[in-house]
């Protein structure tokens, strides 16, 4: 990580097409899991600002769902907003049996270990079709997930991603964590922003 933030403005300096490259150096880099996807989430803000125009193969806002592992108590709490889930997700794009992205479940190259992602619901924290997928999931649940490119990473995309793809996940809600105990401010910013 050293190396990769000394060397980003010296980089930048060079050429301008790394500024395109740190995203994808951020996510292979010797980051933390945590914090590589925290930067993906802000870059998926980012892009999903800038980024409406060509016709994705999903309708807008449409995201499509297959429940593979039903939850084992249907009547189980769904996440409350700002109550952090853990969960477990592969991506893929252009397919759930073509090429696979990223992995909670760790991989082989670039060596990973697994690590459940952990995250606030409806907060913004991840792409807006997570949000919106996470937030009807029971614990124990798996679903098969496509995320259109306008609730995900936009007509720009990011790292590996390219612009205007549909997203192909596999997720699995393994935990809702205690609901959280928000300040006044924190309820204050709740009212004044719209979920994802």
């Amino acid at each position: 990580l050293c190396v990769l933030v000394l060397c980003a403005p010296v980089l930048v300096a060079c050429c301008s097409w790394c500024i395109m490259l740190l995203p994808f150096l951020l996510l292979h880099s010797a980051v933390s899991l945590p914090a590589r996807r925290a930067v993906i989430g802000r870059a998926a803000s980012l892009a999903l600002g800038a980024g409406a125009g060509l016709a994705p193969a999903l309708a807008v806002s449409e995201i499509s769902e297959t429940v593979l592992v039903p939850p084992a108590d249907p009547a189980s709490p769904t996440p409350q907003r700002a109550q952090k889930v853990s969960v477990d997700y592969t991506l893929w794009i252009g397919g759930s049996d073509k090429k696979q992205i990223d992995s909670s479940k760790g991989s082989a190259f670039p060596p990973r270990l697994p690590a459940p992602f952990v995250f606030s619901v409806g907060v913004g924290e991840v792409i807006p079709g997570w949000d919106r997928t996470v937030k009807q999931m029971r614990a124990g649940e798996t679903r098969r997930v496509v995320v259109p490119a306008s609730l995900g990473y936009g007509e720009k995309g990011i790292g590996p991603i390219p612009g205007g793809a549909d997203l192909y996940f596999e997720i699995s809600l393994l935990e809702l964590k205690s609901p959280p105990k928000l300040t006044e401010q924190q309820l204050a910013w709740l009212s004044s922003h719209a979920e994802p």
